[in-house]
């Protein structure tokens, strides 16, 4: 019995200097320095670009516009054109690889309370919880216009034209061979210029039928006036469709295209993309197209900003980087002509600070940080 005492004795004290080890164990754990690397932000500018597509098209008859309709013709050659209709820009935040930044922490300070961007830049100390901007996504504007002027959409009558014309037939009698008149039908396809007119004759019977409803002259008469509204406006839709036969179609088309540029600290803009005037928007590689450049005016709002000089007995990765986001003035041309011009924050024009981590343990303040650019948004004492 006193055997079996003393085994269970020795057990017990064997499993408390286990747990006991353990402890120990767990408690030199929480002294390791538990180290989380951030990214500050560098300022990208989103392009968004807006271009009006202009196309010219000739019309079929514009060779007999002036014999049959009495009007010359503006359009007369296919072109397309491009114009640039607005351009605006917009600062997004990325992460910047020459300003990576970790933080190590001992003691009751734990830095997985940082919270970061999906991307890895700073969002923010101690937050209780997390804001989530939503992102505004453009739909493109793809409208494009894909038309012919083709005199079969709006003709009334068949492509053949129908001649009666007399043949003879040579018939053997008795006595001698004698020819006999044979009438028979023949059809051929219209010539363009018979197209012409036929559109022209069509042209003036609508412009007739139109005076004549707007003059009451019919003996019978649309009931009301959204009647008489809607019969003009087909009479003007069909007008203007035969008019295009001869005189051609304009067309005009909104297209988007977004591109993205990176400023540098040191930069004074560059060339952001191109039009060409076949093609539209296109790539900054394709140098036959029209350059479209930036310049930056750097306005200098923390040149003046004292950098503090750094404790040597403080460690660089207990400290909290931060940065104050220069200004500049932004300006968009196309040779010489304005596009765009407004002031924007860009974070490569600004300057990088640093403030102590202890503050977070010790007083419990959380901090906000605006991912955009790495300024401090806001410092609230946790209650």
């Amino acid at each position: 019995m006193f055997k079996l005492v003393l085994k269970t004795m020795l057990l017990a004290v064997c499993c408390m200097q286990f747990v006991v080890v353990e402890a120990q164990k767990r408690k030199a754990d929480l002294n390791v320095p538990s180290t989380v690397v951030y990214a500050l932000p560098q300022t990208v500018l989103h392009v968004d670009v807006v271009v009006e597509k202009k196309i010219k098209k000739v019309g079929p008859f514009v060779n007999f516009s002036e014999k049959y309709i009495g009007v010359t013709p503006k359009i007369t050659s296919n072109e397309i054109d491009w114009n640039i209709k607005s351009v605006v820009l917009s600062e997004k935040g990325e992460v910047d690889p020459q300003n990576l930044y970790k933080l190590t922490t001992v003691g009751n300070y734990q830095p997985n309370l940082i919270q970061l961007t999906p991307e890895g830049l700073i969002h923010g100390f101690n937050m209780t919880q997390s804001k989530i901007e939503k992102e505004i996504v453009l739909n493109s504007i793809q409208d494009e216009a894909d038309f012919e002027i083709e005199y079969g959409k709006f003709s009334i009558n068949p492509n053949l034209l129908i001649k009666k014309d007399t043949v003879y037939k040579v018939v053997e009698t008795d006595t001698a061979f004698i020819k006999v008149p044979e009438l028979k039908e023949l059809a051929f396809a219209k010539s363009i210029e018979d197209k012409a007119k036929e559109a022209a004759h069509q042209l003036f019977k609508l412009r007739k039928r139109r005076f004549k409803i707007l003059t009451s002259n019919y003996e019978v008469l649309p009931p009301d006036g959204k009647a008489y509204e809607v019969i003009v406006r087909e009479l003007d839709k069909l007008e203007k469709e035969y008019l295009s036969l001869f005189l051609g179609k304009e067309v005009s088309v909104l297209e988007r295209g977004q591109f993205a540029y990176k400023p540098t600290a040191s930069g004074k803009g560059g060339v952001m993309f191109r039009i060409s005037p076949e093609r539209g928007l296109v790539d900054v590689s394709d140098l036959k197209a029209i350059p479209v450049r930036v310049e930056f005016k750097n306005l200098g709002v923390t040149a003046e900003l004292p950098v503090l000089p750094q404790d040597p007995n403080v460690m660089a990765n207990s400290l909290i980087h931060y940065r104050i986001p220069g200004q500049a003035e932004v300006s968009v041309l196309q040779g010489k002509k304005l596009l765009y011009k407004k002031n924007h924050l860009i974070s490569q024009f600004g300057k990088v600070m640093t403030m102590p981590s202890q503050v977070l343990m010790h007083e419990g303040y959380s901090i906000e940080f605006y991912p955009e650019s790495g300024a401090i948004k806001s410092i609230s004492k946790q209650k």
